[in-house]
């Protein structure tokens, strides 16, 4: 399962700007129609007036090879086909309507319905049952009124109840209600009542709804829960299965409603209706008993046998899942954890990989995963055996989806193509596969410089071999000692893809500029990260940021030992857990002239007590910082911190739970104590990631300036825009 390395010089005339970089339209989520004549498919680009992102929607028709814009105005984060010919979007307009709605396009044309109006935002839906089943918050729930009245607003830390609901709404109620409003007065549509039901009163009490699974079988709802919206909860999960009818319970639901409006209660009747409501009406409902953190991903095409996410060894953050099938009536069965974990089969631990989609349709379950530095597709056999889906020289599949009849649509890309769209059908094998390309937005960047790009391999301190991505500029001369910048990424459990343009080459490290001054990028696969299976996952376990910094200094002595590198100019850069390597090997090492934290750790004490996920340093320390300091100490950047280390550029969202900006300023006032020049960027309002173009473009900017500067000597220009 090893990746052959690539490298292939680009045809090249122009040196591309961050404003370009940010500007490009690229694909970011398809979906392909049931019998797979059609993929829809979103891409992105920047609104640099309302500074946001918007994501447009267009159908490829695979007969005509005709492609079309769906939606004109708005930004789309879902597609579902609803039949052949019918999408549904979920849509929002980020200027004057912020709340994300569904709307209906039906045969493709027109402006499209608004299907729903809830006062919250939707984050998922599903066709079903001739409606809409969606996610969203309970207005009621989420605004506590009452409470605000009596006690002000305040937070009950890691005890509020969660307002997560799933909803139902029927098209044709739908219509037929916005038909009755538009004859009606103002007055007489404020009495209206919408056809849409709750159907997640029927959990035994408010959960976090996480996700839900549709069963072939109609009128049967799977859904994933955990006790709160905290993410330090994550692990506290239930999965239920809910049978209804979904048609009938809309309708007992309006005329429960209805006789709620019109009826002129008395006192003892108030009274009365502090009693709990007996919602038998909307459906039956039955708790499984899965192991603790495991989930629900999707069900065979029958309906008889479910597909779970399951860490078998443990529940450590460092533990890969595996895909698990066992049978629905097992299942609902099972009296407790232990009888169906018992009952079930684990079918993917030949891959020793963690997979991150799943399908399963009439052709066989699909999933992909991480092997080196490349994300692939497999078959999984359901016996223990898999099938690696051979996709040709389109060896990078980021996304994908699956037709009910078996055609994968994905994203592809390798170290020389831009993203694009492609449709893939079976051709003659299980393992051989007929590629079409749909889209070129490689067109945009076929005259731009981008170098060449690679998979190398080196052995680390400890004679473990780490593999890493390297960027060379164009003309690159193996007889010239050229300055090195080290793009870290983040996760730990994630990985640095053989890919032409990467998320944080787009929006946070500008690697294509770098390298068009004469600076080689190396991404480094560092021990920890995704695509080497199991035990090179934990290798980092009690080890943070110095085994990090072995793979790292060892990488730099690997170049140099080709003659590559001049090691008096070396930078360090990454966000999140790259910003804390980049935090450690800067107070931890002297092969660095500068380095770059984003969101980074300085402190894994002031991490874990201020964090939204302090299993975390638990699991990767074994302790608790409140019964033993010591290894907090050993790892952390400030532990060590002089005269002698690294300038610093810190960059950090105001809002940010996952690595909260105490972080930043300890790392900040240690430096500054220590005399070491150091700058601090907060970006107010953004949380862990950074998510508009302007905010982009003050990350990249500063990057590319502070590199150049102390790696290139140029003039320091970190808040002047040209």
């Amino acid at each position: 399962m090893t990746q052959p390395d690539i490298e292939t010089q680009l045809p090249t005339s122009h040196s591309p700007s961050i404003r370009e970089m940010i500007e490009l339209k690229r694909p970011i989520d398809l979906r392909v129609s049931p019998q797979g004549g059609k993929i829809a498919f979103c891409i992105q680009t920047a609104d640099w007036k309302n500074d946001s992102y918007i994501r447009y929607c267009y159908v490829h028709e695979l007969t005509r090879g005709t492609t079309y814009q769906v939606n004109q105005s708005g930004s789309v984060s879902q597609m579902e086909w609803v039949d052949e010919d019918t999408l549904a979007l979920l849509k929002e307009e980020p200027v004057k309507d912020p709340k994300r709605q569904i709307w209906l396009y039906d045969h493709l044309i027109g402006e499209g319905l608004k299907v729903t109006d809830h006062k919250t935002w939707i984050s998922y839906f599903k066709p079903f049952a001739e409606g809409f089943i969606y996610l969203a918050q309970d207005p009621d729930r989420q605004e506590k009124k009452p409470r605000k009245e009596k006690l002000g607003s305040i937070t009950y830390f890691e005890h509020e109840e969660s307002a997560s609901a799933l909803y139902y709404t029927n098209l044709a109620a739908v219509k037929s209600f916005l038909e009755k409003e538009k004859a009606s007065t103002e007055d007489e549509a404020k009495e209206m009542i919408k056809p849409v039901m709750e159907i997640s009163k029927l959990l035994p009490k408010p959960l976090m709804i996480k996700d839900f699974i549709l069963s072939p079988k109609e009128g049967i709802i799977y859904l994933n829960c955990q006790i709160r919206d905290d993410l330090i909860y994550y692990l506290d999960t239930s999965s239920f299965q809910i049978k209804l009818d979904a048609k009938a319970a809309l309708a007992a639901t309006m005329e429960r409603l209805k006789a709620k409006k019109d009826e002129k209660k008395s006192d003892q009747e108030k009274d009365k209706g502090q009693e709990k409501e007996d919602y038998t009406y909307l459906g039956e409902i039955q708790q499984l008993n899965l192991p603790r953190g495991a989930s629900i991903k999707a069900l065979s095409p029958d309906g008889n046998t479910l597909l779970v996410s399951h860490q078998g060894r443990d529940n450590k953050m460092y533990t890969q899942s595996d895909v698990w099938v066992i049978e629905v009536d097992e299942a609902l069965n099972a009296p407790d954890a232990q009888a169906f974990t018992g009952k079930m089969y684990n079918i993917s631990s030949a891959i020793d990989r963690e997979t991150f989609l799943q399908y399963w349709v009439e052709g066989g379950i699909y999933a992909n995963y991480v092997d080196g530095t490349v994300m692939k597709i497999v078959r999984l056999e359901g016996n223990g055996d898999f099938t690696f889906c051979d996709l040709g020289t389109i060896n990078n599949c980021s996304y994908f989806d699956v037709s009910k009849n078996g055609k994968i649509g994905f994203i592809g890309n390798q170290a020389t193509t831009f993203p694009e769209i492609y449709l893939a059908e079976q051709d003659g094998s299980p393992a051989k596969w007929k590629i079409r390309k749909i889209t070129d937005y490689g067109a945009q960047v076929q005259e731009w410089e981008l170098g060449t790009i690679e998979t190398i391999r080196w052995k680390s301190r400890d004679g473990v071999e780490i593999e890493g991505v390297l960027r060379k500029p164009v003309n690159f001369d193996p007889t010239k000692k050229y300055p090195l910048a080290l793009v870290v990424h983040g996760g730990p459990t994630w990985f640095s893809e053989l890919s032409l343009f990467s998320w944080e080459d787009l929006f946070y490290y500008p690697a294509t500029q770098f390298i068009n001054k004469g600076i080689l990028i190396l991404k480094p696969n560092y021990r920890g990260s995704e695509g080497r299976g199991q035990a090179f996952l934990e290798l980092n376990k009690d080890n943070l940021g110095v085994g990090d910094l072995w793979d790292l200094e060892s990488g730099i002595e690997y170049l140099d030992g080709l003659g590559h590198v001049d090691t008096t100019r070396v930078g360090c850069m990454g966000w999140s857990q790259g910003g804390y390597i980049s935090a450690f090997v800067g107070s931890h090492s002297d092969k660095f002239k500068a380095v770059s934290v984003g969101a980074g750790i300085a402190d894994w004490y002031t991490y874990h007590i201020s964090n939204d996920i302090p299993a975390f340093t638990v699991d990767y320390l074994s302790a608790s910082p409140f019964r033993d300091r010591r290894p907090y100490i050993k790892t952390a950047p400030v532990s060590k911190l002089s005269e002698k280390s690294a300038p610093t550029l810190i960059q950090h969202g105001s809002n940010d739970q996952r690595v909260p900006i105490s972080n930043a300023t300890e790392l900040y006032r240690g430096l500054k104590e220590m005399g070491v020049p150091v700058e601090l960027f907060i970006f107010p309002g953004m949380g862990h990631p950074i998510t508009n173009p302007r905010e982009n473009y003050a990350v990249m900017h500063q990057n590319l300036s502070w590199f150049s500067h102390y790696l290139l000597e140029e003039e320091l220009k970190l808040t002047e825009v040209g």
